[in-house]
C-alpha cells in the first residue's frame, strides 16, 4: 500500500493517509491552529521551508509542487498567481513542441521585420531584440482559466482537476471543509480526489462530526496532545 505521510514538528503522531480514505486533523488549540495554517500556507503558496515534510512511500516530495489547499472557501481563485504561473509554464512548454516551434520561428521573423521597418521609417537610432520569449508570449496572450460559476462541490472538483493538469498534485487540503460541505458532498469529493490519485486532508478546529468509515482523524487537544481516532497510531 502506498502511504502518504505528512509530518509536522509539534504534531504527533504523523499524518498518514493511505490510498483509500481521507484524514481529518482537528486542532482544538486556537493559537496553535492558526500558527499551523500560516506555516502551511507559506510552504504551499510561497515555497518557503518550514515545519512540514511530505513523503510518498518513503520518497520525499516537494510541498510547493505536490500539495495544494483551499484556505478560503468564499474565494476559490482559478486565476491566482500560483495557478497563472503554472499556466504560463505549461503554455511555454507547449510552444516548444512540434509545429508550434516552427510557428515561433515565423513569428520571430515577423517581429524582426516590424522592428526594422519602424527603425527605418521613424529615423530613430533604436535597437531591438526580436527573439520570442515563450513566457512573455504566454503573458501577452493573457491566458486565464474560465470559472463556470458552478456550485461549491462542482467548483472544488474543477479546481482539483485543473491542478492535476498543471502540477504533480499528490495531496489536497481543505481548511474548515466540514463547515462548507455536507457529509454527502464530502464523500463525493473524496471519491473524486481518489479517482484522480490525490489524497485528501481536512484541517478543522473542533470536529464534532461522527467519524466516517473511511476517515482517519487526529485530534490535537488544547494541551497539544495527539489523540488518534479511526486508526491505531502505531500501525
Amino acid at each position: 500500500m502506498n502511504l502518504l505521510t505528512l509530518s509536522c514538528r509539534g504534531i504527533e503522531p504523523d499524518i498518514i493517509i493511505p490510498e483509500t480514505g481521507f484524514f481529518t486533523l482537528s486542532i482544538e488549540n486556537k493559537n496553535f491552529l492558526f500558527e499551523i495554517l500560516r506555516e502551511l500556507r507559506n510552504q504551499i503558496d510561497c515555497g518557503k521551508e518550514g515545519r512540514f515534510n511530505i513523503s510518498l512511500s518513503g520518497r520525499v516530495l516537494n510541498i510547493e509542487k505536490s500539495v495544494s489547499a483551499i484556505f478560503d472557501f468564499t474565494n476559490i481563485d482559478f486565476n491566482s498567481k500560483a495557478i497563472t504561473n503554472l499556466l504560463v509554464k505549461k503554455f511555454s512548454e507547449f510552444l516548444s513542441l512540434g509545429e508550434q516551434a516552427e510557428t515561433l520561428i515565423n513569428l520571430e521573423s515577423i517581429i524582426l521585420n516590424l522592428a526594422e521597418n519602424f527603425r527605418i521609417k521613424s529615423g530613430l537610432n533604436v535597437e531591438y531584440d526580436a527573439a520570442v520569449n515563450n513566457n512573455n508570449l504566454a503573458k501577452i496572450c493573457s491566458l486565464t482559466i474560465a470559472d463556470n460559476n458552478s456550485g461549491l462541490l462542482e467548483k472544488l472538483c474543477e479546481y482539483v482537476n485543473l491542478l492535476c493538469d498543471l502540477k504533480p498534485l499528490k495531496l489536497f487540503v481543505l481548511i474548515f471543509g466540514k463547515s462548507f460541505l455536507t457529509e454527502s458532498d464530502m464523500r463525493i469529493f473524496y471519491q473524486y480526489c481518489n479517482d484522480k490519485h490525490v489524497r485528501l486532508l481536512i484541517i478543522e478546529g473542533y470536529d464534532i462530526a461522527d467519524i466516517q468509515s473511511n476517515e482517519r482523524r487526529l485530534i490535537i487537544d488544547k494541551d497539544l496532545c495527539g489523540i488518534a481516532q479511526g486508526y491505531n497510531e502505531f500501525e
